[in-house]
């Protein structure tokens, strides 16, 4: 099953916190840091929250097990540890690149029904899949729900 854009997008922030936060925090906590130790300390935190995870679980880093998501071949099968860390180091690289551009454009190829494939999961040949059932009161057709007036109009 694909997972919900919603999914991703809480899957990606909860990765990427961990690295934003200590950027904040080197950055306005520790004014006497030598440069080069504030990048390692936020390279360290980035390795943990989003390439060390996929050691322990395969396919998946910590936002992805949380919002139960895991990233697979293209046929299903369990993609290789390099293959999942080139990918995530790829998507990090490109939006650092791009100065954000690429993580927005990326996650907008996601808003197409049935599409759980970005552009780093065409370039590396995988794709995300959803572990978890749907239930009844999942809707396919809305991304952020439905209120109960429109719900009475039938849309």
């Amino acid at each position: 099953m694909v997972p919900k854009f919603e999914k991703r997008v809480r899957a990606y922030a909860a990765d990427i916190s961990g690295a934003a936060v200590a950027t904040i925090i080197v950055a306005f906590g520790f004014p006497g840091l030598e440069q080069w130790v504030k990048m390692l300390i936020v390279f360290i935190a980035y390795f943990l929250t989003s390439i060390f995870p996929y050691f322990i679980s395969k396919g998946q880093s910590f936002g992805k097990r949380i919002q139960k998501i895991k990233i697979v071949k293209i046929d299903g099968s369990d993609a290789n540890l390099f293959i999942l860390i080139l990918r995530e180091l790829f998507k990090t690289g490109l939006g650092i690149v791009t100065f954000g551009i690429y993580s927005i454009v990326a996650y907008f190829a996601l808003t197409e029904k049935n599409v759980s494939r970005t552009i780093h999961d065409y370039v590396f040949k995988t794709k995300a899949i959803d572990l978890e059932k749907p239930t009844k009161h999942d809707r396919k057709d809305h991304m952020l729900g439905t209120s109960e007036s429109l719900k009475k109009k039938g849309l």
